[in-house]
C-alpha cells in the first residue's frame, strides 16, 4: 500500500547536487552535508545558477577543445522544524560521494569526501562557542593522473574504533584502503577490483575485513582486505549493467543490497551468495541505497532518472514514492532523528541542482 508524502521544503544549490549525507551522531542529527559536482570552462566563474546551469556535456563550439575543470561545494545544512537553514559553504574539487562515520572519533564527528581529483579528505564538525561548523582535519590522494574517487565506506557501521578503515574505489576500477591513525589518513592496501569504474565499495559492517565492490564491467565481488593478493572471494554477474550501489544493513547481519544502472534492486544473504534472496526492478537506474537506520525493513532508494523510493524488503513492494525532482535522482539520506512514527528524507538531483526534504509516516 502506498504512504502518503509530505513534500516540506526546497532549495536550489546552484551547483548540480548529487550527495546528500544527514549526521548520525547524537546532539548532532540536525546537521545535513550536501555534495555537488559541477563541469566548468576553467576561466570561467560559476557564481550563478544561470551561468552554471543545464548539460555540463552540451558545449558551446567555441568552448569544445576547453579543457573542463569538475568543480564542487559542499553545504552544511541544519533542519530546524520543516527547513534546512544553510550554516556553511566551503568550494572544493566536485565531489563523488560523502559518508559520516557512524561513531564519533576523538569526540567529534566525522565527515568523509571524495572527489573529482582523487582526493580522499575529512571534515570534523564542531561547536565553536555556539555555532556549529566543518573544520578541515586531513587528506590522502590517490597518486595516479586523471582519477576520479568516486565512493567510499567506513568500516564503523558496528565497530567502534579511533583507528577505522575507509574503503575507497575509482575511475580506474581501483579500491584503496585507508586509515585513520594519529590523525593521518594512512593508504594499508590498493588492489585492482574492476575493468572499468569502480562505482561503488561498501564494507560488510558485521565483518569490518570484508569488502564489497560494483563496478561498470557489471560484476559484484567480495573482497578479503586481510589477504596480500587483490583476487576476489567472490564475483556476481548477476546485474545486467553496472554495480552503482551496496549497503551493508547493520541491524541484520547478513543481509545486504546491491543497486545497478540495469534497474534492479537485490538483496543477498551474505552467508550465500550464488543468487539473490529477492529482487524488485524499480526503473530509471539505481544509484543510492540506504536502509532505514533504525533497524526497520525500509530501503530508500534513488532511481535516477525515475526518482526516489521507499521499499518494504520483507514484501518487496514500493510504499513511497517521490517525484518533485526534474532531473537525476542521485544523493538521498534518512534523518536519524526519527520520531514516532515519521520518517523523513533528504533528496538530492543533479541538472535542476534541488534538494528537498519530504516526509510520511509508517
Amino acid at each position: 500500500m502506498a504512504l502518503e508524502v509530505k513534500h516540506l521544503f526546497s532549495w536550489d544549490t546552484e551547483y548540480s547536487a548529487d550527495s546528500a549525507e544527514f549526521c548520525p551522531i547524537p546532539l548532532f542529527e540536525d546537521y545535513l552535508a550536501v555534495g555537488t559536482y559541477q563541469l566548468a570552462d576553467p576561466e570561467k566563474a560559476l557564481d550563478t545558477p544561470e551561468e552554471g546551469g543545464g548539460n555540463p556535456e552540451a558545449d558551446s563550439s567555441e568552448a569544445k577543445d576547453v579543457p573542463k575543470k569538475r568543480l564542487g561545494r559542499l553545504y552544511l545544512k541544519q533542519k530546524i522544524k520543516d527547513k534546512l537553514c544553510l550554516v556553511q559553504k566551503i568550494d572544493m574539487p566536485a565531489i563523488l560521494d560523502m559518508k559520516w562515520s557512524q561513531h564519533e572519533i576523538s569526540g567529534t564527528p566525522m565527515l568523509a569526501i571524495v572527489n573529482a581529483v582523487g582526493q580522499l579528505l575529512l571534515y570534523r564538525l564542531i561547536r565553536v562557542g555556539e555555532e556549529v561548523c566543518l573544520e578541515y582535519h586531513c587528506k590522502y590522494e590517490i597518486e595516479e593522473e586523471e582519477t576520479l574517487a568516486l565512493s567510499l565506506d567506513w568500516s564503523t557501521g558496528k565497530t567502534v574504533s579511533e583507528s577505522p578503515l575507509i574503503s575507497v574505489s575509482d575511475s580506474k576500477g581501483n579500491v584503496s584502503i585507508i586509515q585513520l591513525t594519529n590523525g593521518e589518513l594512512v593508504l594499508q592496501n590498493r588492489f585492482f577490483a574492476h575493468d572499468f569504474e569502480a562505482w561503488i565499495t561498501a564494507f560488510d559492517y558485521w565483518n569490518p575485513n570484508t569488502v564489497f565492490t560494483g563496478g561498470d564491467d557489471c560484476k559484484f565481488r567480495r573482497f578479503d582486505i586481510r589477504a596480500e593478493s587483490a583476487t576476489p572471494v567472490f564475483t556476481s554477474r548477476v546485474h545486467n549493467a553496472g554495480v552503482t550501489s551496496i549497503h551493508s544493513n547493520c541491524h541484520s547481519e547478513h543481509l545486504l543490497a546491491s543497486g545497478s544502472y540495469d534497474e534492479t534492486v537485490n538483496l543477498w544473504d551474505t552467508r550465500n551468495m550464488r543468487s539473490p534472496c529477492s529482487s524488485t526492478s524499480l526503473g530509471g537506474g539505481v544509484w543510492r541505497l540506504k536502509w532505514q537506520p533504525q533497524g526497520k525493513s525500509l530501503l530508500l532508494c534513488a532511481c535516477m532518472y525515475n526518482g526516489f523510493y521507499v521499499i518494504d524488503t520483507k514484501s518487496m513492494e514500493t510504499v513511497v514514492s517521490f517525484n518533485e525532482h526534474q532531473s537525476i535522482a542521485y544523493g538521498v539520506d534518512w534523518f536519524y532523528g526519527m520520531k514516532d512514527s515519521t520518517q523523513t528524507v533528504a533528496s538530492a538531483s543533479f541538472y535542476d541542482h534541488l534538494l528537498c526534504l519530504w516526509e510520511f509516516k509508517d
